[in-house]
């Protein structure tokens, strides 16, 4: 239907050949929008806020890595590692020790692996500490977990 003057080829809103606000999204009108009017109720919130929300939330992260799971016995702190390396072939050179479950690299050149057994994780520091990992000379230590914030 339509703006009854924008049918005629006038809106009196605009001017002549335009279509008003009214009548730009009305079926077979004189205007360019196009589409159904809907009530406010109707429409969804996506499109009126900017965005598709859909209900969706923020998510529920990444999850923890294993390196997070692993208890702290059973890792090892490493330091001195190159900008850019392979963690396969972090975890090749750590395999040398005993056999490694997981390998990674943070920040700062510092990073952890994870072991099965004590003992490995014992052989990596005596055996590892001081060898060298692409060009680098790497420090392993045992694994101590921060410690907390005591102000906050």
């Amino acid at each position: 239907m339509g703006c009854w003057e924008a049918q005629k080829g006038f809106c009196p809103r605009k001017g002549k050949g335009k279509g008003c606000k009214w009548c730009e999204g009305a079926p077979d009108s004189a205007g360019k929008g196009g589409g159904v009017w809907k009530p406010q109720f109707q429409k969804s919130w996506g499109s009126s806020w900017g965005g598709s929300w859909g209900g969706k939330g923020k998510g529920k992260g990444k999850g923890k890595t294993p390196a997070k799971k692993t208890n702290n016995e059973l890792k090892v702190w490493v330091g001195g590692l190159p900008q850019k390396f392979s963690f396969k072939a972090l975890q090749a050179h750590f395999d040398q020790a005993g056999k490694s479950t997981w390998a990674e690299g943070g920040k700062g050149g510092n990073g952890s692996v994870c072991y099965t057994t004590e003992a490995e994780v014992y052989n990596a520091m005596t055996l590892l500490n001081g060898s060298v990992f692409e060009g680098s000379i790497l420090q392993v230590d045992q694994w101590v977990k921060k410690p907390t914030k005591a102000g906050s």
